[in-house]
């Protein structure tokens, strides 16, 4: 007797994926399109706490929804202007040196790359993410696939990249810093363009209004445009020369999956060539999907309506390579596969299938990029607050005490220096001991180092930006001028009157009880008022506890759910 032949199956986002819940009335239940759902693929879904399965079965559509810091930033230059009476007008602006002794102005910006890809956090950002899918026999109507005929189902990372032929890389260096600088040139250009035609009311290609400043913003309009398409040829030439240059030799991403290693050592492997969709998964390494398995008495749980499978995406992992390389960085771009294999009988989950029925493949998901460690938005997820210690507390308390022990052995190094800081006694120990020191002298000690070279590091490498890191709960900073967070400057902005119209003396004095007179000279020699009083404005909002605080850093400042929909 022959098992009849099933039709294939498609892997593909859950149903409340194939609708826009904006395009939805409120109140109203949506009947997802099947067309809709088979050019879907598996998605992410963001969660802010560990506890992100029960929250997910509970409620599978109630996710945090992705937001603009989700996107892969990178560095840019600033198109505003950066200096007024040689200072600059930006606290993250710098002077550098070019090679021929000249003097540049650098202001950069942290700003989406224009990708659209998107940025995973990691687990120590307090941002958890779930693979989610849904599992769809390619027939009339889509229906959804039967849990029962699941054998395995599970998902693998891999990634695209690729390494450049060794004797084409002195050819293509110089055109990939043509392109770079093009493109900075040309975002600059667009900038500046957007707000001339602010300025005079103008549409694109067009001058404004009559006046004698119409005319010259329309003219200065006009230059801008011209300047805009030479470079975009520029970057339309140098991009046809990488193209000629790829296809010369043969230049092709190669996709990789991660292979434990063959002599069976322990958290190490390797990344290498994989097909897209290969016949088994073999020995690539391979992570679980579960079921979403709604309860029966809940007519309306979103599992009801599909086949729906779930699995925790890694954001870190102890793998490295033979080279002591991690598996996962912060540079490549990473994409997941998920892959289920159908059997034609059920059998016991522990046993190997006795009767394989095929496997079945999702497209790739939208690629990614992980956030890096120290990603400024990331670690603001889930702020550390460490508790200093009272010292009239300590003077009162103090005695000898355990806390962390040291175990010193024979031969370790022994210093020790007066009153006055000379050193008195240094060599090394003859004997083992082991010492205890209480954990609040440590963290004196290392807050102390920390005060202390902090300073030195801003005046050496002259880092003044480090100072709009920092702020302090109550605010010891109040702004008077009406100055944004960021100034937008136009074609009108008056930077005389907008300095005249900043409380320098006022300013001054709560920099310098901020920060110290030292670092608030040094300030004043580099920056404008403007953008001093724009950093006051930053930190001010910062450390405010208003609700209405504009900007003001919060660990749930960007807890916005997404919109759910309703299965009719």
């Amino acid at each position: 007797m022959k098992h009849p032949p099933e039709r294939d199956w498609m892997i593909v986002a859950p149903w409340w994926q194939w609708t826009d819940p904006a395009a939805v009335p409120a109140g109203t239940a949506v009947s997802p399109l099947p067309f809709d759902g088979r050019l879907s693929k598996p998605v992410f879904q963001k969660y802010d706490s560990p506890n992100l399965v029960n929250a997910f079965i509970a409620d599978p559509q109630h996710s945090l929804k992705f937001v603009d810091e989700d996107l892969v930033h990178v560095v840019q230059n600033a198109p505003a202007p950066s200096t007024n009476a040689n200072k600059l007008l930006r606290i993250s602006a710098s002077r550098r040196k070019r090679p021929d002794g000249s003097t540049s102005i650098v202001d950069q910006r942290y700003v989406p790359d224009g990708t659209h890809t998107r940025k995973i956090f990691l687990d120590t950002h307090k941002r958890y993410y779930l693979v989610v899918c849904s599992i769809h026999c390619d027939g009339p109507g889509f229906p959804k696939a039967s849990r029962e005929k699941i054998c395995k189902a599970g998902f693998v990372i891999r990634r695209r990249t690729m390494t450049p032929p060794s004797c084409g890389i002195d050819e293509i260096r110089p055109i990939l810093g043509r392109l770079s600088t093009s493109r900075a040139r040309l975002a600059q250009v667009n900038h500046l363009a957007e707000i001339e035609q602010r300025a005079s009311g103008a549409l694109p290609g067009t001058t404004g209004g009559g006046s004698i400043a119409a005319s010259l913003s329309g003219a200065k309009l006009d230059s801008l445009l011209k300047t805009r398409a030479s470079l975009r040829a520029i970057v339309d030439a140098e991009r046809m020369r990488f193209d000629e240059w790829v296809t010369r030799f043969k230049i092709a991403p190669e996709l990789q999956g991660w292979f434990p290693s063959a002599t069976g050592a322990a958290k190490v492997g390797c990344w290498a060539r994989v097909a897209e969709m290969p016949v088994e998964v073999g020995d690539e390494s391979t992570f679980a999907l579960y079921p979403l398995i709604p309860d029966k008495n809940d007519a309306h749980h979103a599992g009801q309506f599909g086949t729906i499978y779930f699995g925790l995406l890694p954001t870190s992992s102890h793998d490295c390579d033979s080279r002591g390389r991690a598996r996962f960085d912060d540079q490549e771009y990473y994409e997941v596969r998920c892959w289920v294999l159908r059997h034609k009988v059920p059998h016991d989950p522990d046993r190997p299938c006795p009767c394989p029925d095929g496997i079945f493949w999702s497209l790739p998901t939208r690629p990614y990029k992980l956030a890096s460690h120290y990603d400024l938005a990331g670690t603001s997820h889930q702020p550390v607050t460490v508790q200093l210690p009272d010292l009239n507390e300590l003077a009162a308390q103090a005695k000898p005490a355990l806390g962390v022990g040291f175990a010193k052995p024979p031969g370790s190094l022994m210093f020790s220096v007066d009153s006055s800081g000379k050193a008195t006694d240094k060599g090394a120990s003859t004997i083992p001991e082991i010492c205890f020191f209480p954990i609040p002298l440590i963290t004196i000690v290392a807050m102390f180092v920390f005060e202390l070279f902090l300073p030195i590091i801003m005046f050496i490498f002259q880092l003044w930006w480090m100072l709009a890191l920092k702020f302090c709960i109550p605010p010891d900073l109040q702004v008077a001028a009406g100055i944004n967070a960021e100034l937008l400057f136009d074609a009108t902005t008056d930077l005389d009157a907008l300095e005249a119209s900043i409380n320098t003396t006022d300013l001054s004095a709560k920099l310098t009880a901020s920060f110290g007179a030292p670092a608030t000279a040094n300030l004043k020699t580099a920056y404008s008022p403007i953008a001093l009083a724009n950093m006051d404005f930053e930190v001010s909002a910062a450390g405010s506890t208003a609700p209405a605080a504009s900007g003001a850093p919060s660990p749930s400042a960007s807890l916005d759910f997404e919109a759910e929909v309703t299965h009719v």
